[in-house]
C-alpha cells in the first residue's frame, strides 16, 4: 500500500511539472550570392541570394519562419520541403502579400514532426542588418513578438504626437526652430514607419526607398536645427557657421552619390547620421564652454543619441530573435526626440519670459517717458496720446497757475516746485476718478473728464486753490480754459482753443484784480 502511495505521489509530482518541449531547430544554413558563391555573410549593399538550411521537428505544431536582426528586406521566398511536397511562402516590404503579424516578416506553416530543407530566396536593393533565418513555434513567436511590436506602436505613437505638435508651431513665422525641427521627426517617422512594415501593412505603401531617402533629407533639416537652436550663423559664432556649411555639403554630396547608387543608399544615411552626430557634438561642446544653457542641455540630448544612435547604425546582428536594428534605432530616435523636444520647450519657455520680461521693462520706460519727473503726474506726451483716442462727450480743460514766477523769485526754485507738488497732490486725490490731471510744462496744466464732470472739476480746483492758500501758497489761483470734444476735429484744433480760452481767462481775472485794487486805494 505505500509503495501504491508512493507511486501516485511521483505521477502527481511529474503531472505539474512542465515537461520540456523540443524547441525546432535549424541547422547548417549556408547563402550563396547570384553567381552561385558561397557567401559568409549577406553584404549589407543588396543583391540576390540564396540559402539552404535543414529544419529538425520533433513535435507537430503551427510554427512561424521570420528573419532576426532586420526587417529592411524588399522581397523574399520560403520554400519548405520534405519527401513528399514543398511549400512556397512569399513576403518582403515590396511584395504584395500580406503579413500575418505585425510589423514582422513571420510566415506560419504547419509542421509535423521530421526534418525539411528550407531554400530561402532574397532580394533587396540594401540590407540594414544581416536577415537570419530563425524558426519559432507559434506560441512563443507570440509572446516574443507582442512586446516589441506594441512598444513600437507606441514610440511611432509618440513620433507622430511630437511632429504633429512642432508643424503646427512652425507653420507660423519666426518659428523656424520648431520647423526644421518637425522635418527631422518627420524623416525619421517615415523611415521607421516604412522599415517596420506599417506602410505596407496599413496603407499598402511598397516603395522600398522610404526605408532609406528621408533619413538623407531629414539630416539636412537637423543641421538647420541646430543652427537655429543655439543661434549659429554668419555674425554669431562665424567658424561653426562654417562647419555647418560643410556639413551640409557632404549631406547634399551622400545625397547625390545615394540616386546615382541607389545599392548604397542606406550606406548614405549612416554617413549622414554620422556627420550631423558629430557636427551636432562640436557644436554642442563648444557653445557649452561658454555656459550656454541651452547648448548644454543639448549636448545631453545629443549625447544621448550618440551612444544609443551609434549602437543601431554599427550594429549588424544581434543576439535576440525578439528585436531588431530597426526598432532599436527608432528608440534611440525616440529617446533623442523627447529629450529635444523638452530642450525646444524650455528654450520656449524662457523666450517668453524674456519677451514677458522686455515688455514689463518697455511699459515700465514708456511710462517714465509718459509721467512728468517732478509732479509724478502723467505729462504731455501722455496727453498727446490721450487725445488721439478721446471719446465722445470729452472735456479738455487747460490751467495756468497764478503766482509761480513770483514764488521762484522771492523764495527759490526749491519752493517753487514744492508749490507745483503739492498743487498735482491735492487735485489729483480730489479728482478721483471724474478727471485726470496732466503737466504740460511749467506752470501749465490740462485736465481731461467728461463733460458731465466739468463742474464738478471746477469745484475741486477751488479747493485746491483755497488749499493751498491754508498752507501759506498766497493767490495760488489758475486761469482755465474750457473746450468741448465737439468744438473741434483733430487734437491740434482741440488744444489750440483751450489754450486760448485760458489766456482769455487770465488776461479776465488780471483786469479784474486790478480793478479790484484800484477801487481798494
Amino acid at each position: 500500500m505505500q509503495r501504491f502511495l508512493y507511486w501516485i505521489l511521483i505521477a502527481c509530482w511529474m503531472a505539474l511539472i512542465p515537461q520540456a518541449v523540443a524547441a525546432p531547430s535549424l541547422l547548417g544554413t549556408t547563402c550563396m550570392n547570384s553567381k552561385g558563391d558561397i557567401v559568409a555573410k549577406i553584404p549589407l549593399q543588396g543583391g540576390k541570394f540564396v540559402c539552404q538550411s535543414i529544419i529538425k521537428i520533433a513535435r507537430a505544431d503551427q510554427y512561424v519562419i521570420d528573419f532576426k536582426n532586420t526587417s529592411t528586406i524588399a522581397h523574399f521566398q520560403h520554400e519548405i520541403t520534405d519527401a513528399t511536397q514543398t511549400h512556397i511562402i512569399k513576403g518582403g516590404l515590396s511584395s504584395q502579400d500580406q503579413d500575418p503579424f505585425l510589423l514582422r516578416h513571420g510566415r506560419m506553416i504547419y509542421l509535423a514532426p521530421g526534418s525539411y530543407r528550407l531554400t530561402t530566396w532574397l532580394q533587396s536593393p540594401y540590407y540594414l542588418a544581416q536577415p537570419e533565418l530563425f524558426v519559432s513555434d507559434l506560441t512563443n513567436y507570440q509572446q516574443q513578438i507582442n512586446l516589441t511590436s506594441a512598444a513600437s506602436l507606441l514610440l511611432l505613437g509618440v513620433l507622430l504626437g511630437i511632429f504633429t505638435y512642432y508643424i503646427a508651431i512652425g507653420v507660423a513665422a519666426g518659428h523656424t526652430t520648431e520647423r526644421m525641427y518637425a522635418l527631422f521627426i518627420l524623416g525619421n517617422l517615415i523611415f521607421q514607419s516604412a522599415a517596420l512594415g506599417v506602410f505596407k501593412q496599413l496603407f499598402s505603401w511598397h516603395w522600398f526607398y522610404l526605408t532609406s531617402l528621408p533619413i538623407l533629407l531629414s539630416n539636412l533639416a537637423y543641421i538647420s536645427f541646430v543652427c537655429h537652436l543655439l543661434g549659429i550663423n554668419q555674425y554669431h559664432h562665424t567658424k561653426l557657421y562654417t562647419l555647418s556649411i560643410v556639413a551640409r555639403s557632404l549631406l547634399l554630396a551622400l545625397l547625390v552619390i545615394a540616386m546615382i547608387l541607389p545599392n548604397w543608399m542606406l550606406e548614405m544615411d549612416r554617413l549622414g547620421v554620422a556627420i550631423f552626430l558629430i557636427f551636432g557634438l562640436v557644436c554642442g561642446i563648444r557653445l557649452s564652454l561658454q555656459k550656454n544653457r541651452i547648448a548644454q542641455l543639448y549636448l545631453f540630448a545629443i549625447s544621448v543619441f550618440g551612444v544609443l544612435g551609434g549602437l543601431s547604425i554599427t550594429a549588424e546582428r544581434l543576439d535576440s530573435n525578439v528585436w531588431t536594428i530597426e526598432q532599436l534605432g527608432l528608440i534611440a530616435v525616440s529617446v533623442e526626440a523627447i529629450l529635444l523636444s523638452l530642450l525646444v520647450a524650455y528654450q520656449i519657455n524662457r523666450l517668453h519670459k524674456e519677451k514677458e520680461q522686455m515688455l514689463s521693462e518697455l511699459q515700465s520706460t514708456r511710462s517714465l517717458a509718459m509721467t512728468d519727473r517732478l509732479t509724478a503726474v502723467p505729462n504731455r506726451l501722455a496727453l498727446e496720446n490721450q487725445l488721439l483716442q478721446l471719446r465722445e462727450h470729452s472735456c479738455l480743460m487747460f490751467l495756468d497757475i497764478d503766482n509761480l514766477k513770483h514764488v521762484n523769485d522771492h523764495f527759490g526754485h526749491e519752493a517753487g516746485d514744492h508749490l507745483l507738488q503739492r498743487f498735482c497732490q491735492i487735485l489729483s486725490k480730489k479728482l478721483d476718478t471724474h478727471g485726470r490731471l496732466y503737466r504740460l510744462g511749467g506752470d501749465e496744466f490740462a485736465i481731461v473728464c467728461h463733460e458731465d464732470d466739468v463742474e464738478w472739476c471746477q469745484h475741486q480746483i477751488e479747493y485746491t486753490h483755497l488749499q493751498m492758500e491754508k498752507e501759506g501758497f498766497a493767490s495760488a489761483g489758475a486761469s482755465v480754459g474750457i473746450v468741448f470734444s465737439h468744438e473741434a476735429s483733430d487734437t491740434e484744433e482741440l488744444m489750440r482753443i483751450a489754450d486760448k480760452r485760458m489766456y482769455a481767462d487770465k488776461r479776465t481775472r488780471k483786469n479784474r484784480k486790478e480793478m479790484i485794487q484800484v477801487f481798494t486805494h
